[in-house]
């Protein structure tokens, strides 16, 4: 029997990557008309965070359903749809999970120029992008 995700769980992640891009793009918006202070900080530290986690709970889902193999590890799951050439290799998965740990890890040593950044240059949108590709490949 073929491994299905169900379809509640792609509906939660859908609405999640919907509320995280809203989110984002206020704080956004905010960054260009004023300083940011703590409170916008976390924010966006915290949403990017559960942005990044949803697309690599995803990518674990849509690795299991594609090859039957379970991948224990965040980079791993992203590795596999690569070689399975079911999306682009690329360097940024690295640097998202890197991201990700960062920001649950090493809470305390953040540089919030590179948080800025992400949002700033947009490159937030990348695990939005993947988000919405699984879902519709996994629906």
């Amino acid at each position: 029997m073929a491994y299905r995700v169900p379809a509640q769980y792609l509906a939660s992640i859908q609405e999640h990557a919907s509320e995280c891009e809203a989110d984002i793009d206020r704080l956004k918006a905010r960054l260009k008309d004023l300083p940011w202070g703590r409170f916008e900080e976390l924010a966006a530290e915290r949403t990017l965070q559960t942005l990044i986690e949803a697309a690599i709970g995803i990518a674990k889902h849509w690795c299991k359903a594609e090859t039957g193999h379970v991948a224990t590890e965040a980079l791993q799951a992203f590795k596999r749809l690569q070689a399975e050439r079911l999306i682009e290799e690329s360097d940024d998965w690295r640097k998202m999970v890197g991201l990700r740990n960062a920001l649950v890890h090493d809470y305390l040593d953040i540089d919030d120029s590179i948080v800025r950044s992400v949002i700033e240059d947009g490159h937030y949108r990348r695990p939005l992008a993947f988000i919405r590709t699984a879902i519709q490949a996994l629906s």
